[in-house]
C-alpha cells in the first residue's frame, strides 16, 4: 500500500512521543473550585471530583489493585462511573465499562471476555447486588461517594486514607477494553492504549476556538460506556476543563431541558437524538447556546441534517471514527460543513481507499476505508486472528467500510463490507443476535439482518426456522441482550437459505 503525503509526518508524530501520563490525569491542574460535572441536583467541581477520585484510589491500590489488573466497571452516565473510571486507571489498570442496563446474561458473557480482576459497580447497578455469585470475579465492590463498599470483606483502614497518586503510564499501555461484538457469537475487546485516548483528546483541544476549551459545557447523553461519549465527550471535556452535564438516560424532552438550564455550548448525538430533538415543540431558539454541534456513530440522514438546520438554525458537523481508532478518524470541524459528507481527515490521520487486494482506487472511485493514526488500537484483546485480519504490522486498520471522497477531499461513506447493523448509533451483529436466537429450544436456524427505519436508521429483523412462538422468542431475547439489539420483527419460515459450504446467504432474506 503506498503511504499518503502526511506519512512522514505520522510516523514523525509516533517517534517523538515518549513516556505520556496517564489519562486519569485529565484532571488535575483545574481551579478546584470550577464546577466539573452536573447530575441532577449534583454540582461537583474539580476539586470534589479529585477527592473522590484520590480516596477510590486509595482504596483500590490497598486491595491490591494495580498495573496489569482489570476492572469491569458497570454504570450508565453518572459520576459514580468518572470516579470510578479515573481511579482505576489512576492506579494503573485499564477499564473494560458496561451498561448497567444490560441483561444479566449479556453482563455474564462480557465477564467471560474480560476475566476482569476487579468489579465497581456504580449506583445504577445496585440491581445486581443480588446476583453477585453469578458474576465472573474474584471481588465486586460499590462504587460511593467516600470510596468502596465491598461485598467481600472490607478493605484494610489504612488504606482509606493513604494515596500514592497517579501511577505513571506510558504510551503503549492499556488504558479500555471496549467490548465490540464479533463476526462471530463471541465477543471481540478492543485494546485501546493511553496513547490512543490522548491523541484524540489533544486533537480535540488543539484549537480552542473549533474544539473543546475551559468554558465549554458539554451534554453527557450519549452513553460512556462507547468510545464516542467516553473519549470525545467526558475525557476531552474534562481535559479541557469545562463542564459535562450527565443525562444517566437519554430523553429528548429532558435533554433539551438540561441545554437550556445549563446553558450546554457543545452539543454531541447520535442521528436518532438529533431526530428526536426536531420532532418535539420546543421553540426555535431552544438550542442558541450551542456553538458546535455534531452528529456521529452512524451516517446522518439529509432529511435530519435539514431539520435540524431550519427548526435550530444549527449545521450538525458529521464526523466519522471507529471503537478500533479511539474514535477519531475525520471531522468537519474547522471546515464548511457539506450535508451528506463525514468531513475530511484529521491531522495527524493517514487514509487510503483500496481495492480488495489493497491497491488504491483512483481519484472519485470508492474503495475499503484503511486508516493509520495515533489513535488507532493496538489490537483485540487475545485474537490475534481477529487482529491480524483487520490490521497490518506498519499500523494500517482496515475498516470494513466504503467511502469515496469528493475533488476537495471530503469523504463520503457509502456501504459496509462487513454485516453490521446500526441501530440507534449501535453496532449490532448479526451473528451475536443468532447466537442468542439458537439458544431458545424451539429455534433451528437464525438468519438476522438489517433493514431501513427512520428513526433508529435500521432496525434488526430474524428470520427463524423451527416451531415457533414469535411472541415467547422475543421475550426471551429480550432477556438475554440489551434492548437496541433485539429484532424489531420476527418471519418465521419452512427453510433458511444457506449455502453448499453451510455460509448463511443474508442477501436472499433481506
Amino acid at each position: 500500500m503506498e503511504p499518503t503525503a502526511n506519512e512522514s509526518d505520522h510516523m514523525s508524530q509516533r517517534s517523538q512521543a515518549s513516556a505520556a501520563s496517564n489519562i486519569a490525569s485529565v484532571i488535575e491542574g483545574k481551579d478546584p473550585s470550577a464546577l466539573a460535572l452536573v447530575e441532577g441536583e449534583i454540582r461537583l467541581t474539580y476539586g470534589e471530583l479529585a477527592d473522590r477520585v484520590s480516596k477510590l484510589r486509595a482504596r483500590l491500590s490497598g486491595s491490591g489493585l494495580g498495573p496489569g489488573g482489570r476492572v469491569m466497571l458497570i454504570g450508565e452516565n453518572e459520576i459514580d462511573f468518572v470516579v470510578g473510571a479515573l481511579a482505576s486507571l489512576g492506579v494503573g489498570a485499564s477499564v473494560c465499562p458496561a451498561r448497567s442496563r444490560n441483561p444479566l446474561p449479556e453482563l455474564q458473557r462480557k465477564f467471560v471476555s474480560i476475566e476482569p480482576t476487579l468489579t465497581l459497580l456504580c449506583a445504577t447497578a445496585d440491581w445486581l447486588l443480588p446476583h453477585l455469585e453469578e458474576l465472573d470475579s474474584p471481588e465486586v465492590y460499590r462504587v460511593g461517594g467516600s470510596g468502596l463498599e465491598g461485598s467481600a470483606d472490607r478493605l484494610p483502614e489504612d488504606s482509606l486514607t493513604i494515596d500514592s497518586g497517579i501511577v505513571e503510564r506510558s504510551d503503549d499501555d492499556l488504558a479500555f477494553l471496549l467490548l465490540t461484538s464479533g463476526v462471530t457469537s463471541d465477543a471481540k475487546v478492543a485494546m485501546l492504549s493511553h496513547g490512543n485516548l490522548s491523541w484524540v483528546q489533544r486533537s480535540l483541544t488543539a484549537d480552542p476556538a473549533i474544539g473543546m476549551n475551559s468554558d465549554d459545557v458539554a451534554l453527557g447523553a450519549l452513553p460512556m460506556t462507547h468510545i464516542f461519549g467516553l473519549n470525545v465527550v467526558l475525557l476531552t471535556t474534562l481535559r479541557a476543563g469545562g463542564i459535562v452535564v450527565l443525562q444517566p438516560k437519554f430523553d429528548p424532552v429532558e435533554g433539551l431541558k438540561l441545554i437550556r438550564d445549563h446553558g450546554v455550548t457543545v452539543l454531541s448525538g447520535a442521528p436518532p437524538m438529533w431526530h428526536l430533538w426536531t420532532e418535539g415543540d420546543a421553540p426555535s431558539d431552544a438550542l442558541s447556546t450551542v456553538r458546535h454541534a455534531a452528529s456521529g456513530a452512524a451516517a446522518l440522514p439529509r432529511s435530519t441534517f435539514d431539520a435540524v438546520h431550519e427548526r435550530f438554525g444549527l449545521e450538525v458537523a458529521e464526523g466519522y471514527g471507529l471503537t478500533e481508532t479511539a474514535p477519531l478518524v475525520t471531522w468537519s470541524r474547522g471546515v464548511a460543513t457539506r450535508a451528506g459528507s463525514v468531513g475530511k481527515p484529521v491531522p495527524g490521520v493517514d487514509i487510503v481507499l483500496v481495492e480488495e487486494d489493497g491497491t488504491p482506487v483512483e481519484q472519485g472511485d470508492t474503495g475499503e476505508i484503511v486508516v493509520r493514526s495515533p489513535g488507532v488500537f493496538k489490537g483485540y484483546l487475545e485474537a490475534d486472528d481477529l487482529t491480524d485480519a483487520v490490521l497490518t504490522e506498519d499500523g494500517w486498520f482496515w475498516t470494513g467500510d466504503i467511502g469515496v471522497f469528493d475533488s476537495d477531499g471530503y469523504l463520503y461513506l457509502v456501504d459496509r463490507i462487513k454485516d453490521i447493523i446500526i441501530v440507534s448509533g449501535f453496532n449490532v451483529y448479526p451473528a451475536e443476535v443468532e447466537g442468542v436466537l439458537l439458544t431458545h429450544p424451539s429455534v433451528r436456524g437464525a438468519i438476522v439482518v438489517g433493514t431501513p427505519n427512520a428513526l433508529t436508521g435500521e432496525e434488526v429483523v430474524a428470520h427463524v426456522s423451527g416451531e415457533v412462538d414469535t411472541h415467547e422468542l422475543d421475550a426471551w431475547c429480550r432477556s438475554q441482550m440489551s434492548t437496541y439489539k433485539c429484532p424489531g420483527s420476527y418471519h418465521v419460515v419452512d427453510e433458511l437459505p444457506v449455502a453448499s459450504n453451510g455460509k448463511k446467504i443474508r442477501r436472499a432474506v433481506r
